[in-house]
């Protein structure tokens, strides 16, 4: 008699005691337990190992780790006060239709960027180059007359926030102020990524 007509005879037949039945049910859900845990274990692989570094947002990093937390904040600092710009922040893109406003100066100037908020009409036009890793700008909307020149925190997984600048409608500051911000964005996607 095979394993299987012997496990089909076992399960078909009424129990002959108490022991029989409880050795049984014990069998029966050790089994059941055990597949549904090895499935759902299959299916959700970082319960195990994790979720790697690439998939998790600037949110997730910087809450993880204080040090890398206090040396992204000290390079905005740093930023703000060695070129003065209008205004400058670094957003988180959390889900494709809402954002987190990380670090934000001045925060009385920029109310819709500071903390969690859904996605703004500027980033109609910053999402399409944000997605190919090039830094980009647009009118301001908080400061109508300025321009805001943005610059992606992107991955190999994909794009999690960007670094803004709000600086004078002038095309030679608009320039510079996009490599200077291109290289701040960087420095910040190697210290998280």
């Amino acid at each position: 008699m095979s394993w299987k007509e012997q496990l089909a005879k076992a399960y078909t037949t009424v129990p002959h005691s108490w022991k029989e039945f409880t050795w049984r049910v014990c069998v029966a859900a050790m089994a059941i337990t055990s597949t549904l845990t090895g499935f759902y274990l299959w299916k959700n692989p970082q319960i195990i190992i994790g979720i790697p570094a690439e998939r998790q947002s600037p949110v997730e990093r910087l809450a993880a780790d204080r040090d890398m937390r206090r040396a992204v904040y000290q390079m905005m600092e740093d930023f703000f006060y060695s070129n003065r710009p209008y205004g400058l922040m670094l957003v988180s893109w959390e889900e494709v239709d809402s954002m987190v406003g990380l670090w934000v100066r001045p925060a009385d100037r920029f109310p819709g960027k500071s903390g969690a908020h859904d996605l703004t009409p500027d980033m109609r036009i910053l999402g399409g180059p944000f997605l190919f890793g090039e830094c980009a700008y647009t009118e301001s909307l908080a400061m109508p007359g300025r321009v805001m020149v943005a610059c992606p925190i992107n991955n190999s997984y994909d794009a999690w926030g960007y670094v803004a600048v709000v600086v004078e409608d002038d095309p030679e500051v608009i320039q510079q102020t996009m490599n200077l911000l291109d290289f701040l964005a960087h420095r910040i996607t190697v210290l998280i990524y």
